[in-house]
């Protein structure tokens, strides 16, 4: 099997992988983001309670998801982050299986 990076962002920890099998006859693209940093700085901000005041009283910082989770959501669970009419979709990922990127311990449910 040969694997080749493709394309590595500094800034964002992304890269790009290019794996070919032989004897498969087969590639694969795969995407790939450190995400220690993110995880960091959500939980320290989850934890500052910045968000006490309530979103009618204030902006939220709700979540910071990195790209890498961005795709993840749209090929395994075909949620389109940036479609508005996903947004409870998105929302319940954010709540439940991705809540580690949330900046907040309150919860946002779309109506």
């Amino acid at each position: 099997m040969t694997r080749r990076l493709l394309d590595h962002n500094p800034l964002t920890g992304e890269e790009c992988w290019y794996e070919y099998d032989h004897h498969a006859d087969s590639m694969t693209i795969t995407h790939t983001q450190n995400v220690d940093g993110i995880l960091e700085f959500a939980h320290g901000k989850s934890l500052s309670n910045a968000t006490a005041k309530g979103i009618k009283n204030d902006m939220w910082h709700y979540a910071r998801v990195p790209n890498a989770i961005i795709l993840e959501m749209k090929q395994k669970h075909g949620v389109d982050f940036f479609d508005k009419s996903q947004a409870k979709k998105m929302f319940a990922l954010l709540n439940t299986e991705y809540s580690h990127f949330k900046t907040t311990e309150k919860k946002h449910n779309v109506r």
